[in-house]
């Protein structure tokens, strides 16, 4: 999945503000989950621990060709695989 498309897909499935890594640390290629990712919608995700956690938000990004990086331990970043 394109990048701009994964965006627009977790903002519609996920409620989540996603925008690319350029406008948080100027890399080029990820997205920058700029919202907070632990809510009902994405079941809680837990942060930079969730990255490693089998749930629905992770099993999406894989089928999307995606995954997820903690940046800290409360920023997440996504990367294609």
């Amino acid at each position: 999945m394109k990048r701009e498309q994964l965006i627009d897909a977790l903002a519609e499935k996920f409620c989540l503000n996603c925008v690319p890594s350029e406008e948080f640390d100027g890399r080029t290629g990820g997205v920058w989950v700029r919202d907070d990712i632990c809510k009902q919608e994405t079941d809680w995700y837990n942060y930079a621990d969730g990255t490693m956690e089998e749930n629905d938000l992770n099993r999406f990004l894989r089928k999307a060709g995606w995954t997820a990086e903690p940046y800290d331990s409360e920023t997440i970043m996504l990367y294609r695989i």
